[in-house]
């Protein structure tokens, strides 16, 4: 027979695997160097966690058998760098991935934000009468063009709060609101996020919602997440209509990996009302995550066109885990889930794409040299 305190224990033991997900954590093995050891619970992570390999054509197990090889018994931290600074950049190519060794190099895969878009950028400024007391919060900037007051024109700079908080995103949608409420009776307005680089979705959703022309929510983005090991399709979930609670996962910040909350996947008007005349939605390389939430979302109202350039196309959540191998010096952030948004009357993934604008419009060196800014003039075009 059991005795009581047995039985306590093993139905405690069944409760946990009934109640909670987590995928194991390789152990140090003795045998192998500390580079060995890093490199294959590096490359283990991605073989769990990473559900981008379809999108992108990565055989998982091909770049362990290239560059495993590789690593001997005198490879030094800086050469192992160097090796994850290849597939970083050449294979994995994602501004959400990256590999941070000993808080002092880093690798990821990032836009050029070159000086054509800094010289866009500072050419635009000397066209817009900015109000004066929207230019230094961190989120937007708004007022009117120079050569039409009548054209509104929103600088979106990003969506990443300063303080994760509800008092902070409060802040955010009170500068929102008050852009909106001094612009309204414009014949159109101009939103640039050419140089937004994401942040959080709700941030842009809120951005989006002041311009939706139609009043009922909808369903904007769908998720699923990786299962099982492996570099296909076969490796993911079904997409996801309830709540996933994630991986348990000690590595990472939150003790856990991939949480997925669906009600955050609908997109619906917000604040006090809609502007829904003519809107021009600036885009550029440099346009990522978030921003491109917003841009998808803008592309599904008809009185909206996208001008510029095809976005980033990065778009899965992440998570930062620290290695147990090496020490702590190794940490890496990767993106765990597989997303799709709405457009075009059906879900799509624009990971590793981006969202192609509906006028491409690409100011040349020596247009911007001149002080001609045709992203800027193709939008009025638009809207007059």
């Amino acid at each position: 027979m059991i005795n009581n305190t047995v039985k306590f224990f093993l139905l405690a033991i069944g409760l946990m695997l009934i109640t909670s997900c987590s995928k194991d954590i390789p152990l140090t093995n003795p045998d192998l160097t500390e580079q060995q050891n890093v490199f294959k619970e590096y490359w283990d992570i991605y073989d769990k966690y990473y559900p981008l390999m379809h999108r992108k054509n990565i055989d998982w197990q091909e770049v362990y058998d290239t560059y495993y090889p590789q690593i001997t018994a005198t490879t030094t931290d800086a050469e192992l760098f160097d090796i994850f600074n290849t597939i970083m950049s050449t294979i994995i190519k994602d501004g959400h991935s990256n590999l941070i060794f000993d808080d002092m190099e880093y690798t990821e895969f990032i836009p050029d934000f070159n000086e054509d878009v800094q010289l866009m950028i500072q050419t635009r400024a000397d066209k817009i009468n900015i109000v004066a007391t929207s230019a230094d919060n961190p989120y937007i900037s708004y007022g009117t063009l120079v050569s039409d007051e009548n054209i509104g024109y929103i600088y979106s700079k990003g969506f990443e709060p300063l303080i994760d908080n509800n008092s902070e995103f409060n802040k955010f949608k009170a500068i929102v609101d008050e852009a909106l409420t001094a612009l309204e009776d414009k014949e159109g307005i101009i939103v640039d996020v050419s140089s937004n680089f994401g942040g959080q979705g709700s941030f842009a959703y809120y951005l989006a919602g002041r311009f939706f022309s139609n009043t009922t929510p909808f369903q904007l983005v769908r998720m699923r997440y990786k299962t099982t090991t492996g570099s296909t399709v076969s490796s993911l979930s079904n997409w996801v209509n309830t709540m996933f609670d994630g991986f348990e996962d000690s590595r990472s910040e939150e003790g856990v990996i991939g949480s997925i909350y669906p009600d955050e996947f609908i997109v619906e008007a917000s604040g006090p009302f809609q502007f829904t005349n003519k809107v021009a939605v600036l885009t550029s390389r440099f346009t990522g995550s978030a921003a491109e939430y917003f841009t998808a979302a803008m592309k599904n109202q008809d009185h909206v066109k996208t001008i510029g350039n095809t976005t980033l196309g990065i778009f899965a959540g992440s998570e930062k885990l620290t290695l147990t191998n090496g020490g702590g010096k190794w940490n890496t952030q990767v993106s765990v889930q597989d997303v799709e948004l709405f457009y075009g009357g059906n879900f799509q993934s624009f990971e590793g794409i981006g969202i192609v604008p509906d006028e491409l419009s690409i100011p040349s060196a020596a247009d911007l040299s001149a002080g001609k800014d045709l992203h800027l003039e193709a939008a009025v075009n638009y809207i007059k």
